[in-house]
């Protein structure tokens, strides 16, 4: 592949979202940095900047919206997109309306109980969710990021663009994923994205909720892998 990958991380999570299996799928991959601004076109402005050439926009959740926007943004430049956990739309009503109470109690000092009590535990599918060596590494991610971090992310998300008819003019190779258990972006929903967008597949995981690329990661990269090798001759150019 001549395009490089660009990792995308999603809402409070670092570069520990990609393990090694998934970090061996994509070589010479470059990892965005999602959490120094507090929109999503600025988002992908910086992420666009990672380096010259080609890109394959690798995104999960938030980052996935990002990959959306860096497509948006510089068709030209945009190979191909690995959308993990997306939704296509603006941030929902009843999120929106939540996201200020958030940012509010975790200005004063509440981001270890926003994480560990109203997020996290909720991404994992039922199996998972006494998983305490992945709980505790889903604390750590948020906690080492901080609140300034989840105050601009949280106002990226509550203010970002619906974007279905940007995925419906999309002339790449698009792969959805989504774990069968995700409860905050439903594999209906990917469903749809999929039936939107032209050169789209659409792959369920089963025994993974919303934290996808953690939950399962041989599964994520396997699937990734073959619908790299798939696509091989649109992504060389």
């Amino acid at each position: 592949m001549q395009a490089t990958p660009v990792l995308l991380p999603g809402n409070m999570c670092d570069a520990r979202l990609w393990t090694g299996t998934v970090r061996a799928t994509f070589a010479g991959a470059i990892d965005a940095d999602l959490t120094q601004d507090d929109s999503i076109q600025a988002m992908a402005e910086r992420a666009l900047t990672v380096t010259d050439g080609q890109l394959l926009a690798v995104g999960f959740s938030m980052g996935a919206i990002v990959a959306v926007e860096m497509a948006v943004q510089a068709p030209e430049r945009i190979v191909g997109l690995v959308l993990s956990g997306y939704n296509a739309t603006a941030d929902l009503p009843e999120r929106a309306a939540h996201r200020p109470a958030q940012q509010s109690e975790v200005r004063a000092g509440g981001l270890e109980r926003v994480l560990v009590e109203e997020l996290k535990p909720n991404y994992l599918a039922a199996q998972n969710r006494k998983d305490n060596s992945l709980l505790r590494l889903l604390r750590d991610m948020g906690m080492g990021l901080g609140a300034d971090v989840f105050v601009r992310q949280s106002e990226a998300l509550r203010l970002r663009q619906d974007r279905r008819a940007a995925i419906a003019a999309l002339d790449i190779p698009v792969l959805y994923l989504c774990g069968q258990e995700d409860t905050l972006c439903l594999p209906a929903w990917h469903q749809i994205w999929a039936s939107m967008t032209p050169k789209s597949q659409f792959r369920e995981i089963l025994g993974a909720g919303h934290m996808l690329p953690l939950e399962a990661p041989k599964a994520f990269a396997a699937t990734i892998e073959h619908w790299l090798t798939i696509n091989e001759k649109e992504f060389a150019g």
